[in-house]
């Protein structure tokens, strides 16, 4: 059996973490969707948030049509 010590300094540095990587998602999200209305290309738009091309299709796709 498996026992590993629980370190409340450990778990609370994870978290933050987590917060952080979720914040900078969100950021490279909205970043996205200014692009795309912007009529970037949507390789572009890949490049410059990081996010992949199937994500960013999502978003062109979810976006309201002009």
């Amino acid at each position: 059996m498996f026992c590993a010590k629980y370190d409340y300094k450990m778990d609370i540095a994870v978290k933050q973490e987590e917060a952080f990587e979720d914040g900078m998602l969100q950021k490279s999200i909205e970043n996205a969707k200014n692009a795309l209305a912007m009529n970037l290309s949507v390789e572009q738009v890949s490049q410059i948030t990081g996010l992949s091309v199937e994500q960013v299709l999502k978003l062109q796709a979810e976006s309201p049509k002009r």
